[in-house]
């Protein structure tokens, strides 16, 4: 194999070795884990929650800054690098590459295949530079090559060992990334790709399967985007319905892992390329008719002026008092199960501005309850209940932030032309813990009544909860009495 030394300033690792991207010689090498990021987990409550998560992000992000300190590559544009060139360090791992140099290390041949973690992380961040469909067509053309280049290809060893690799590429894609076989064209491609070498039976069981798990995974997202439930007003309400917060807390679990479920990786790394983290994942409805993040956040909003709309409807203060308090409890029970999202939700909505006016009424809560709303926290859920299901629902706004700033904190492209694979790694590592929590199953049983009044009752804006919260507790100050003048006269 010809190689290229690049002038390497780290002190202890020795040289960074740059190498051709040949297909024949790429595919002789060993490609490696790329960066061992811990977990995160999103087991927090409300204030120290969010500081505590966003520590974890800053050190993520010092880790792969000090990694990537510790290589210093000389990254500008120079003889040593050419345009097509692989940059390894010498322990295999990939740390940069032309878009090209990187496709074709992720093509399985009878010799080679790379690892997951390879796979993965080139799959789910090469998008925002190639698009899924091209990529697809480059994989089925250099493979049919490969196939059609060796005669021991055709050997009934050459066409199981090709498939196990074809296989395990697209079976890497097709679970992780369903929703990019959402066209035609990808599913086609995929099926020719999958029928270059599997001849035998059992092979063709293999592939069967999998088209079977795919095609489930797409029915799935499209009955989720036409279910648009009518909502109505019903008169009770939920501490009336359901008196055990624990029972509700299971219920906003059942939901929560609907929608976190649908939420796929490749929409999220579009949202983290394309809005600003002000508004990141709120455009995502015009992206190929993929929706399930507006919609994940808008069940969020939802939650949270659901539970004002909870304690605003009870006329009489005593019964506010035991709504937000049976609030309260039910946050805490979500925060036991692991549902961080619908806890932060409900916690959002008794902060809203006219709930947390309402003093008459917040200062006959427990003083105890209160406090445990606002600064409770600590890994929770490694306390949980052990006859409780092991599920983790992050925060979800403030999990896309925080892959926002570890997906915008490096530089994707390098001066020389290349992609940072190194950066490439280190966002895939977090979004494989994504797609491990989107992947356990909430066994609590279902309550039909409750689902159904989360679900569909209706809730107010802003205006119209300030306008109940004046009705419940008449304004105070000369600014609340203006404020409640222009209400009434809108």
């Amino acid at each position: 194999m010809r190689r290229k030394r690049a002038k390497s300033s780290n002190p202890t690792n020795g040289n960074v070795i740059v190498y051709p991207a040949n297909v024949a010689s790429i595919q002789n090498s060993t490609s490696q884990p790329m960066l061992s990021t811990s977990a995160r987990s999103y087991h927090t409550l409300p204030r120290r929650a969010a500081v505590l998560a966003n520590s974890q992000s800053q050190q993520a992000m010092l880790s792969l800054s000090t990694q990537l300190a510790e290589v210093r590559l000389d990254t500008q544009k120079s003889e040593k690098f050419e345009q097509n060139d692989l940059v390894l360090h010498n322990d295999g791992t990939v740390l940069s590459g032309s878009r090209d140099a990187l496709i074709s290390r992720l093509v399985p041949s009878r010799d080679f295949c790379p690892d997951s973690s390879y796979i993965f992380a080139l799959l789910v961040n090469v998008r925002t530079f190639i698009s899924p469909p091209e990529l697809m067509q480059k994989i089925v053309q250099y493979c049919m090559f490969a196939q059609n280049a060796d005669a021991h290809n055709f050997a009934k060893e050459g066409r199981g060992r090709m498939f196990a690799h074809i296989f395990r590429l697209c079976s890497e894609w097709a679970t992780n990334i369903p929703y990019d076989f959402r066209s035609e064209y990808m599913r086609t491609r995929l099926n020719e790709l999958l029928r270059l070498c599997s001849v035998d039976k059992s092979y063709q069981h293999r592939v069967t399967d999998l088209q079977s798990n795919l095609r489930a995974s797409l029915n799935k997202l499209e009955r989720y985007e036409k279910a648009h439930p009518q909502q109505f007003d019903i008169l009770v309400g939920l501490i009336t319905l359901c008196p055990d917060p624990k029972i509700v807390a299971q219920q906003l679990a059942h939901i929560e892992m609907e929608r976190f479920s649908m939420v796929g990786v490749d929409e999220i790394v579009t949202s983290l390329a394309t809005d600003d983290l002000a508004d990141i994942g709120r455009h995502s409805k015009a992206q190929n008719g993929v929706c399930s993040i507006a919609f994940y956040i808008e069940w969020f909003n939802r939650l949270s002026a659901f539970s004002a709309i909870e304690v605003l409807r009870q006329t009489k203060r005593r019964h506010r008092v035991a709504v937000v308090e049976y609030l309260i409890d039910v946050a805490k029970e979500c925060c036991e199960i692991g549902n961080f999202n619908s806890m932060m939700a409900i916690v959002a909505g008794l902060s809203l501005p006219s709930i947390s006016r309402l003093k008459k009424t917040w200062c006959r809560v427990e003083k105890k309850q209160a406090g445990n709303s606002s600064t409770s926290a600590g890994p929770k859920a490694d306390s949980a209940r052990a006859n409780q299901p092991k599920i983790v629902i992050p925060f979800f706004v403030l999990l896309l932030k925080d892959l926002f700033l570890i997906y915008h904190g490096s530089p994707r492209s390098l001066p020389n032309g290349h992609l940072n694979f190194l950066a490439f790694a280190q966002l895939a590592d977090q979004l494989r813990d994504v797609i491990t929590w989107k992947s356990n199953v909430c066994s609590f049983e279902k309550n039909p009544q409750v689902l159904q009044y989360l679900l569909i009752t209706a809730v107010t804006g802003e205006k119209d909860s300030m306008i109940m919260s004046f009705e419940c507790e008449p304004p105070e100050s000369s600014t609340e009495r203006e404020q409640h003048k222009k209400l009434k006269s809108k």
